[in-house]
């Protein structure tokens, strides 16, 4: 028996097609299992996708139309969902990487959220306009995020960033020291990897964007963000964002390389 809750098919058009499959697989006569045979995963899946806490991808959608024969009806609910924003998205990013065993983050422009310190956080908080108290609410959800890395079976964490984001003064020279001493701290841990991409490496790939791909027994999920919004890429479309992150990588100094720099840019805030 099915016991997770039926999403609101009126809430996003992700809950429509989660609604949507469910009652089209009951009315073809299929099981959880058999349908996950036709799209390619087990029935565990079809029963995330149903409930919303998975999406469908594009193959999966285009298998379900063939074994439901519905006509593209997938397909074409699919490529309309990820065409759209979804106000739910940054909710469901945290959901997924706090259960992700692999994290692997490039960042161009600030230092990840995963290895900010609660000042690095609150300065940023403020400069991107909110409120005193909205910002100590960002710090709280940025902490208690952070927790992963110290659970008993922590994720591991790769993390990429640019030569740049150490060096720009975000809180003043004191808040840049200690989140400088915070990254060569983190990336002692034995989960935990930071590497720098040099400025002199010249023009990269990374430069087209920051973004993360969260990774599980199910499968990727790259996120991207921008202001005011974040966007997720599920299975074999987030496949490309594991091979931008590998090529940037060659890019990228190694980890004691990088632990060198980090320590001389520390110097630019004495």
């Amino acid at each position: 028996m099915n016991t997770r809750p039926q999403p609101d098919p009126l809430a996003s058009l992700w809950a429509l097609i989660a609604v949507e499959l469910r009652r089209r697989r009951e009315q073809a006569g299929l099981t959880g299992t058999q349908l996950g045979q036709r799209i390619g995963c087990v029935r565990s899946t079809v029963s995330r996708i149903e409930s919303n806490t998975l999406k469908l991808d594009p193959k999966q959608a285009a298998l379900a139309d063939e074994a439901l024969e519905t006509g593209g009806l997938f397909t074409h609910l699919v490529v309309h969902a990820l065409r759209e924003p979804d106000g739910q998205w940054s909710k469901e990013h945290r959901d997924i990487e706090a259960t992700a065993s692999t994290i692997r983050i490039f960042e161009a422009v600030v230092i990840p959220g995963l290895l900010q310190t609660p000042e690095y956080t609150h300065a940023l908080a403020l400069a991107g306009g909110a409120t005193e108290e909205a910002a100590q609410a960002a710090v709280e959800e940025r902490m208690s995020r952070q927790a992963i890395l110290t659970r008993k079976n922590p994720p591991l964490l790769w993390v990429i960033i640019a030569e740049t984001v150490l060096e720009w003064p975000v809180g003043g020279p004191e808040v840049m020291r200690e989140q400088l001493a915070h990254l060569l701290e983190l990336a002692d841990k034995p989960n935990v990897g930071i590497r720098v991409v040099p400025r002199s490496v010249g023009a990269y790939m990374g430069l087209d964007g920051s973004f993360k791909v969260l990774s599980n027994a199910t499968g990727d999920v790259a996120y991207t963000e921008s202001p005011g919004q974040g966007r997720l890429v599920y299975s074999l479309e987030a496949r490309p964002y594991l091979d931008r992150y590998d090529r940037i990588g060659l890019k990228a100094l190694n980890d004691d390389q990088s632990k060198e720099l980090i320590r001389k840019k520390m110097e630019l805030y004495q």
